[in-house]
């Protein structure tokens, strides 16, 4: 049975961390590393940590200087490195989520039974502290990763993913920026070459109170990280054209132009004087009518998406309305 190593960046999550690691060890998969990846968090979760491991032998901890999300990631990757095959896997778990008990056995069952380096699952959202019933075999899916990376199922998320730990050989987290994960994910997805996709219900991204996206919308006014997202489609954009993939350029342009659209729509809901400045001066705007003239060509997109992109160009408004009405995010 290969080893999955389960990656654990810890920060100040102390009232959550248990729970966290309790559903971890309580997976039904019998073969887990879990490895802590204390971020130099001030409270008290280093001991939490430390506790743990000194009872449970499967877990390692490792304590570094804050360094943010991605690099307490890589401190976990390079350390999987060193001790992993490449028949192992790896998986990621933000500290305040928590696990389906068959979250290990189904995700890597997933890709030894259908030869892949990659499996996917969906998740619950909420402020809960248990799983509902899941669906097992729920539409399971199989692609290629260029495929994957042209249609609408994968996430950019890390979390909720087992990877083949050779997919991180020569991958890490970009380090002090926000949007960490466009800037990784697809290359881990692209070096897999082939995933599979279940819509079972198996991780538990955990959310804080009410009206996340709204303080999120909030915290982009005049914030010099807003931008980090257009520099990770940048560098993707670079990436899929030195390997001659020009479907996979127009796919990023749209998903440029996704994220314009969500964007502008959360300002828009705020206060004007909560705006991000970009969003009043229609800097938003010129980059979507930038992006949108070569995107709107690409083959494959469904026409329903067409017609969304086509009317948000035309006017803006319509999104905002839609949005409220429909819910932009999922």
């Amino acid at each position: 049975m290969n080893k999955l190593f389960v990656v654990v960046p810890v920060y100040k999550v102390e009232k959550y961390l248990g729970r966290c690691i309790e559903s971890i060890l309580s997976q039904t998969y019998e073969n887990i590393e879990i490895v802590l990846v204390d971020d130099g968090s001030p409270d008290n979760c280093p001991k939490i940590c430390d506790d743990y491991a000194e009872k449970y032998p499967n877990i390692k901890v490792i304590h570094k200087e804050n360094g943010g999300l991605s690099d307490a990631r890589n401190a976990g990757i390079m350390y999987v490195r060193e001790v992993a095959k490449d028949e192992d896997y790896i998986t990621f778990v933000d500290s305040d989520d928590y696990l389906h008990s068959e979250y290990a056995k189904r995700m890597v069952s997933l890709c030894e039974e259908n030869g892949c380096n990659l499996s996917q699952c969906s998740y619950e959202k909420g402020s809960n502290d248990f799983f509902e019933e899941t669906d097992i075999n729920a539409n399971i899916e199989c692609k290629t990763a260029e495929e994957a990376l042209l249609g609408y199922r994968i996430k950019s998320q890390v979390w909720s993913k087992v990877f083949k730990a050779k997919v991180f050989k020569d991958i890490l987290f970009t380090v002090g920026v926000i949007n960490e994960d466009e800037f990784t994910t697809y290359r881990a997805v692209y070096s897999a070459k082939k995933m599979v996709f279940t819509d079972e219900k198996l991780y538990y991204y955990f959310q804080h109170g009410s009206g996340i996206m709204a303080d999120v919308a909030k915290k982009l006014k005049n914030n010099p990280r807003r931008y980090d997202f257009l520099k990770a489609y940048e560098e993707r954009i670079k990436f899929f054209e030195e390997k001659n993939l020009p479907l996979q350029v127009m796919k990023t342009k749209e998903k440029i132009c996704t994220d314009i659209i969500l964007r502008y729509c959360e300002q828009m809901w705020l206060k004007k004087e909560d705006r991000d400045t970009d969003c009043i001066n229609g800097t938003y705007m010129k980059l979507y009518r930038d992006n949108f003239k070569e995107m709107i060509k690409r083959e494959g997109m469904p026409i329903k998406r067409k017609m969304m992109f086509t009317a948000f160009y035309v006017a803006p408004f319509t999104g905002v309305i839609a949005g409220k009405v429909l819910g932009m995010r999922k």
